[in-house]
């Protein structure tokens, strides 16, 4: 695949919105590639392997996105929130990078001693993107985190992502919305990632 900034208007157009919803399901072997590719990156997340799923699993061009939702009462028609709208993470590649960084140092006193997280990925439904090598897929994610005796941590949230093949014929995550259950997040901190 090319690039994004090569790429022809209607591609590039397409990798910067979100999901448009495809109802295409993929191949059984496209299906269970992407699965695998789910189940890696909750293992090398649960290991803390930061720095290899960024650099073996995540696009350049990636844009990983934690949005603030308003809570509004049933009859208020206003859309869900939008790139313009508060979030968690509004994350590119350098952002990812520079998190991980933060977190190679050893200096960060929340994850000294090392939490214990475990991350379970489910309901995998992936569909063929608007264009060959794209890929929209929907998930749930649940990550738990345990420090010291009393200190758990359940986060639950729908993830909602782009995948495409670089030119190795890899997937790589492109974009990520994540919608989390929590009305307000509680937790001390967000030092892991979804």
């Amino acid at each position: 695949m090319a690039s994004v900034k090569s790429a022809p208007s209607a591609v590039t157009g397409y990798v910067q919105s979100w999901l448009l919803g495809s109802d295409k399901p993929v191949s059984l072997e496209v299906h269970n590639e992407i699965e695998r590719f789910y189940f890696r990156e909750a293992r090398l997340q649960n290991r803390a392997d930061h720095r290899q799923w960024l650099d073996t699993m995540v696009d350049r061009d990636v844009h990983y996105w934690l949005p603030v939702w308003e809570v509004r009462f049933r009859k208020d028609p206003r859309p869900g929130p939008s790139l313009k709208d508060p979030a968690i993470y509004n994350d590119t590649f350098d952002d990812l990078d520079t998190r991980i960084r933060r977190m190679e140092t050893g200096l960060v006193w929340m994850e000294d001693p090392p939490a214990r997280i475990r991350h379970m990925v489910t309901n995998i439904e992936p569909y063929e993107g608007a264009f060959p090598g794209y890929y929209e897929v929907y998930s749930n994610v649940h990550v738990y985190r345990n420090r010291r005796q009393r200190d758990e941590t359940n986060m639950y949230a729908g993830r909602e992502d782009l995948l495409r093949r670089d030119s190795d014929g890899k997937l790589r995550l492109l974009r990520r919305k994540l919608d989390i259950d929590q009305r307000v997040v509680l937790d001390k901190n967000l030092n892991f990632f979804m």
